[in-house]
């Protein structure tokens, strides 16, 4: 009798079994429940996911495309700021010289007019020494009488001129 299984462990066993069974009658439907549950719960994760990834996806190159976009916008701006700033500097430099001309014509102008004023004062200075001359070789060589009638005569001429 050596071999044999002793009682207890029969007895063990019949107490195994039915434990298993009763948990089996008992926890089969709150443990199917429970399964099913988990597997709705994980199947809905998973599709909610993918519906997220599909959106972060969507909005990945949405914002890509925007990207994109705003390179070529830039790129835009930036060549119409270079043209406006070349239009400027055109219209900048012909300012400049119709000014620059300008100038010239006003200086030419008062050129002029200083060279005609020198004039006038040349003149008259020239004037003035001629009548003082006169005057002098007239004092000497004239009689008074001839002296005032010539004077006369001279400042007639002048006004004449005038």
């Amino acid at each position: 009798m050596e071999h044999e299984i002793p009682k207890v462990v029969f007895y063990q066993a019949i107490n195994f079994f039915c434990l298993v069974g009763l948990l089996y009658y008992f926890l089969r439907k709150p443990a199917k429940a429970y399964f099913a549950k988990r597997h709705d719960d994980l199947t809905s994760a998973i599709r909610e996911a993918k519906r997220l990834k599909e959106e972060a996806e969507a909005k990945h190159q949405e914002y890509v495309l925007k990207i994109r976009n705003l390179e070529t916008e830039s790129t835009r701006i930036l060549n119409q700021i270079r043209a406006e700033g070349e239009a400027s500097k055109i219209r900048m430099i012909e300012e400049a010289k119709r000014i620059s001309e300008s100038i010239e014509t006003e200086a030419k102008r008062a050129a002029n007019n200083e060279v005609e004023k020198a004039r006038a004062e040349l003149y008259d200075e020239v004037l003035e020494q001629a009548l003082a001359g006169a005057r002098a070789l007239l004092t000497k060589s004239v009689a008074e009488k001839d002296q005032l009638r010539l004077q006369k005569e001279f400042v007639e001429k002048i006004e004449a001129v005038q």
